[in-house]
C-alpha cells in the first residue's frame, strides 16, 4: 500500500470536512501526533481505527486504503488488491514484532551474562571493582584485527561501515544495500564472540601448562580470571552491534 498517497487522501478528506488533526484526533480517541503520522506518509491507521475514521470522513475502507475515491468498476478489484496488501501488512508487522521480542530477549540475556561475567572477575581479581584489571590493550588489539580480517576476506569491511552511515544520515540506495548491511553487523558479531572464546580458551590452556604446584589457589584465580577478558570484550563488542542492527531493520 502506498502510504503517501493514503496519508494526502486523509488530509484531503479532513480538510473537506473542516476539521483539523486535533479535532479528528480527539473524535478516534487519539492524538494529533498520530494523524500528522498518517498524513504525512509515515504510518497507517489501526485496523480497529478504520471503520470510525472512515465513518467521520465519509469514505469507505477500500477507497482509504487506495488512497482515492473510487467508481463502481474498481471497486471490486481495488477490493480484492487491498485485502491481499493488508493481510501483508498485518505478516509484516507480525514479523517485525517476534524481530524485536527476540533482539529484546537476546540483549538482556547478554547483558546479565556480562554484569555476571564481571562479578566473577572482580571477585577472582581480589579488588573493589578495579577499572585497570579490565584494560587490556593486546586483548583488544588482537579482538579488533580479528574483526577486521574477517571482514576483510568476506568481503563485508565496506558493509560494516555502511551500516554506522545509514542510520546517522546516508539512506541505502537499495533494500540489498542494506541487507548486506545487516549481514556485515550479524557476521561482526559472531566474529567478535569467536574471537573471545577462542584467545580465553587459548591463554586458559596457557596458564594450566605454566601452572605449578607452588601457585597458590588465590593466584591461579586470579590469573584464570584475566583470561576471560577477551571474552568479555567479545560479549560487549556484541551487546553493542545488537541495537544497531536492530535500528537498521526497523529502518528497512
Amino acid at each position: 500500500m502506498e502510504q503517501k498517497k493514503i496519508g494526502e487522501f486523509i488530509a484531503a478528506q479532513r480538510k473537506e470536512k473542516q476539521m483539523t488533526q486535533k479535532q479528528l484526533g480527539e473524535a478516534l480517541g487519539i492524538s494529533d501526533k498520530a494523524i500528522s503520522k498518517w498524513e504525512c506518509g509515515k504510518g497507517l491507521p489501526d485496523i480497529s481505527i478504520m471503520m470510525p475514521l472512515c465513518e467521520l470522513l465519509e469514505i469507505n475502507v477500500n477507497e482509504l486504503l487506495s488512497g482515492e475515491h473510487l467508481t463502481e468498476d474498481a471497486y471490486s478489484r481495488k477490493a480484492e488488491e487491498n485485502m491481499m496488501n493488508l493481510i501483508q501488512e498485518t505478516e509484516n508487522q507480525k514479523k517485525e514484532n517476534t524481530r524485536g521480542n527476540i533482539l529484546r530477549t537476546v540483549t538482556w540475556v547478554m547483558g546479565n551474562i556480562l554484569i555476571l561475567l564481571m562479578l566473577i572477575m572482580t571477585s577472582a581479581s581480589q579488588a573493589n571493582f578495579p577499572i585497570a584489571f579490565y584494560l587490556d590493550l593486546p586483548s583488544l588489539i588482537a579482538m579488533l584485527f580479528y574483526l577486521y580480517l574477517t571482514l576483510f576476506f568476506t568481503g563485508h569491511t565496506k558493509d560494516f561501515k555502511n551500516a554506522f552511515s545509514f542510520l546517522r544520515r546516508r539512506k541505502p540506495e537499495s533494500i540489498k544495500e542494506a541487507q548486506k548491511a545487516i549481514m556485515a553487523l550479524s557476521l561482526a558479531m559472531k566474529s567478535l564472540i569467536t574471537a573471545g572464546g577462542f584467545c580465553t580458551l587459548f591463554f586458559s590452556i596457557y596458564l594450566l601448562w605454566l601452572t605449578t604446584n607452588s601457585m597458590d589457589l588465590s593466584t591461579f584465580t586470579a590469573n584464570m580470571a584475566v583470561t576471560l577478558i577477551p571474552f568479555l570484550y567479545g560479549l560487549i563488542g556484541a551487546a553493542i552491534l545488537i541495537p544497531v542492527k536492530g535500528r537498521l531493520e526497523n529502518r528497512i
